[in-house]
């Protein structure tokens, strides 16, 4: 017997072989390397995913440079009562990580922060900042801006540091890569962005197909033998929950320098190990993405759930040392925002929220604000203005339809995620409750606008679970891909300009 190289399938597999009387390999050698071949064989419904999600990524990259190259707004956007200004070319012109020309159309507003904290860390006098000195408020650039106050704040400090962190090491790639070193730090930065919110984004549908596949087996309970879709990838419904996360009208977040991504990627993935009760790994991949966004402490929620259905069950029992593993993994992504928290970042974040962009949770305010926003839709006048007379949101009089078109979609992406985590209490109550706790928490820090609710329900897993529900009906199916792809083409076009979207 001896080792060496079997050719199987067109695949050299390593394996001890034992050549018979005529000097042959024998059917059991044969046999053995196949099982070997077999062993790390990556499942179908996997490579689908993968093609799928590379495809996706190449058309979106490739739809962004043609608009940008094809159309030319007019500009300044009147979305808001604020985005004129913000979407104005002498503005952007003077915000030096957002006018960058190296795949400047994978970033806009928030990107800039990203960018910032990623190539200088948060006191970056390149990004956005602010002071009260002196009773009066400045803002701007601080490098680039003349007449800047001495002491400012950053902006940078309104954003957690997992995304930009993630970035890093793909920087440190890019830098010894001779095909893009003609790249500037700003371009570098922008690519390394891209490359973690697409990476994340694969995961977030690898992580949605797993969710499905326990979906369907929790809804046929012992019937679920020899149902692709009940397998461990979902079959042809996880296939389907993990393409309308593509085709979200705000799921090209996944390929700009937004933090969108990598935290989905993680939470969906932890929701999808809480479900499968692998504590120790849902627990770890909790606390990543409590680092990218606050939002990552409700997925205690999942963990708590899995837990209490391991006790009901029998498989975890409360005198039984194992309940140390569910308990800390529960408490871990709560701890690890606390310690954020009362970190200096964590007490920075909360002057920059609370002063500057005025987003803090006040739920009754937050409530009275949207109440306001629905009477101007209804009505198509500005109903949002205070005591005072100042309209905060739409600058007063007639509601600009492109106004209206946002408004509507904002308030359908609510109603979608509220009505699909209610759908999939009953299966899955602590992925809903993880979505529903997204949900309230986004509505509930919204007091100072009507904005991003579109972009904040990606993180509710339960919309593209329901969808993919349906949408084994074909004309569902049909509808709903075209409508979603239509909204994302509209929505992907504005932000490639810099306009607003959420």
């Amino acid at each position: 017997m001896n080792s060496q190289q079997v050719p199987v399938g067109g695949t050299e597999v390593s394996a001890d072989v034992t050549k018979g009387p005529d000097g042959q390999l024998s059917m059991a050698t044969l046999g053995s390397a196949r099982s070997s071949l077999a062993a790390i064989r990556v499942p179908m419904d996997v490579v689908r995913i993968v093609a799928i999600w590379a495809a996706w990524l190449a058309v979106v990259c490739a739809f962004q440079i043609v608009v940008q190259a094809r159309l030319a707004p007019q500009r300044p956007d009147n979305t808001l009562s604020w985005t004129h200004y913000t979407t104005e070319q002498a503005v952007l012109d003077r915000r030096p990580l957002l006018s960058d020309p190296n795949m400047n159309e994978h970033v806009a507003y928030d990107s800039e922060y990203y960018i910032s904290i990623a190539a200088s860390w948060y006191d970056d006098p390149n990004a956005q900042a602010y002071s009260f000195l002196g009773g009066q408020r400045w803002s701007g650039a601080p490098g680039s801006e003349p007449g800047a106050p001495k002491e400012w704040t950053s902006l940078n400090y309104a954003f957690l540091p997992g995304y930009s962190i993630a970035m890093r090491p793909v920087m440190a790639i890019e830098s010894v890569l001779p095909f893009i070193s003609d790249l500037t730090p700003v371009g570098k930065a922008t690519l390394a962005g891209i490359v973690v919110s697409a990476l994340g984004g694969l995961l977030a549908m690898l992580a949605l197909a797993h969710l499905m596949g326990a979906y369907a087996r929790r809804r046929k309970s012992g019937d679920a033998a020899g149902d692709p879709e009940a397998g461990a990838w979902g079959g042809l419904g996880g296939l389907r929950a993990a393409f309308y996360l593509l085709v979200f009208p705000t799921g090209f977040y996944l390929a700009q320098v937004y933090s969108e991504g990598l935290f989905i990627g993680l939470a969906f993935m932890a929701c999808a190990l809480a479900v499968e009760k692998k504590f120790v790994t849902g627990a770890i991949l909790a606390v990543l993405a409590t680092l990218v966004k606050p939002a990552g402490m409700f997925l205690a929620l999942p963990l708590a759930w899995a837990a209490f259905e391991a006790l009901r069950s029998g498989e975890l029992r409360l005198r039984d040392w194992r309940i140390v593993l569910p308990v800390a993994s529960i408490l871990a992504p709560v701890a690890a925002f606390g310690a954020w928290f009362l970190s200096p970042l964590g007490q920075n974040w909360k002057t920059v929220e609370d002063t500057f962009f005025t987003r803090y949770f006040d739920p009754v305010g937050s409530w009275k604000m949207w109440v306001s926003v629905w009477d101007s839709l209804l009505s198509g006048v500005d109903k949002t203005s205070d005591a005072s007379g100042f309209s905060h949101y739409f600058g007063g009089g007639p509601l600009a339809s492109s106004s209206t078109v946002y408004l509507t979609l904002e308030l359908i992406a609510i109603a979608l995620a509220v009505v699909s985590s209610v759908w999939l209490l009953r299966r899955m109550p602590g992925v809903a409750l993880f979505g529903l706790a997204v949900l309230a928490f986004s509505f509930s820090s919204t007091v100072a606008a009507p904005w991003g609710m579109d972009r904040y329900v990606l993180a509710v897993p339960a919309i593209f679970l329901m969808l993919a529900w349906l949408g084994r009906r074909v004309v569902v199916d049909r509808v709903w891909v075209l409508a979603s792809t239509l909204l994302m083409g509209m929505s992907v076009m504005l932000f490639t300009f810099g306009f607003w979207v959420s």
